[in-house]
């Protein structure tokens, strides 16, 4: 190849890189402006309503969600009560896995917009206390619950 062709193909190339930087530069002013729109939607929604489910304050909540744990030895009775929305069952799942607890039985009872869950669980590689059990879901449920509203 001659100093001319090699010359024409880094052009050629050249000018194919500006023409996908100009696409990509335009797709990412679209994305802001996308991002624009969601952050004042956002922000125009009334905020979350605080509490809790129930008119006692038993333990900790967030988003509705009440959660008591029992643990008996290596096993644990975790009750979770919440709203019905955003697949209660499946982020409590999930969070169960998370944590390495083992489930052994599983109930979920649906009355009108209030899920109440109950699991049976063994503690298999990690031990947790009563306080950390609760903690722990509690937060995954929330992190998760988010997640999922996002």
């Amino acid at each position: 190849m001659d100093k001319a062709s090699l010359l024409g193909d880094a052009i050629s190339y050249i000018n194919e890189l500006r023409g996908k930087l100009t696409a990509l530069e335009s797709d990412k002013e679209t994305l802001h402006s996308q991002i624009e729109a969601l952050k004042k939607e956002r922000d125009a929604r009334p905020p979350p309503q605080a509490g809790g489910l129930g008119g006692h304050d038993d333990g900790p909540r967030c988003h509705g969600v009440e959660i008591d744990a029992k643990i008996l030895g290596l096993e644990a009775m975790i009750r979770v009560q919440c709203h019905k929305r955003n697949h209660p069952s499946a982020r409590l799942m999930t969070a169960l896995r998370e944590l390495d607890l083992d489930v052994y039985h599983a109930s979920v009872s649906v009355v009108k917009d209030l899920m109440i869950q109950q699991v049976a669980v063994k503690m298999a590689s990690r031990i947790y206390s009563q306080e950390q059990l609760n903690a722990a879901l509690y937060s995954r449920l929330a992190e998760h619950g988010a997640a999922m509203v996002r």
